[in-house]
């Protein structure tokens, strides 16, 4: 047997608003529903993003999902969003233009990288597709 994919990534921050209005009108994933001052659900392709508010995750009221969230203060992660090669320019653009800091670009297995921070301090990565050999 073997996986097909990691179909979800879960971050956590306390201010959800912020976060989605970030991944939604800056990033262009697709809102998919949320559950206010708990969790924000949104596409990115193939994928989801799930955004946790950490204090209300560690709390069992929501009966639907296991108690779960940052026991200490949130860690900052690094995740990455797979572009199109042809797209990086455009997606350079749309960051700067949006005054998002790119904190580092590199060249790497035949693929190029934008780094940049989301409102809550991960880092987020935008990779040209086949960096790595799996499958689109």
């Amino acid at each position: 047997m073997k996986f097909s994919k990691i179909i979800e990534t879960c971050i956590y921050a306390s201010n959800l608003e912020e976060m989605k209005n970030f991944y939604i009108n800056y990033l262009g994933l697709e809102f998919v529903s949320e559950e206010k001052g708990r969790s924000v659900f949104l596409k990115a392709g193939k994928s989801m993003l799930l955004i946790f508010n950490p204090t209300n995750t560690l709390n069992n009221t929501n009966k639907l999902f296991p108690i779960h969230g940052a026991m200490t203060p949130p860690s900052i992660i690094h995740f990455a969003l797979e572009i199109q090669k042809e797209d990086y320019e455009k997606w350079k653009y749309i960051l700067l233009d949006n005054k998002i800091r790119i904190e580092k670009e590199i060249e790497l297995r035949n693929s190029r990288s934008l780094y940049f921070r989301d409102p809550t301090g991960n880092l987020v990565e935008f990779i040209t597709n086949n960096a790595w050999p799996v499958d689109n």
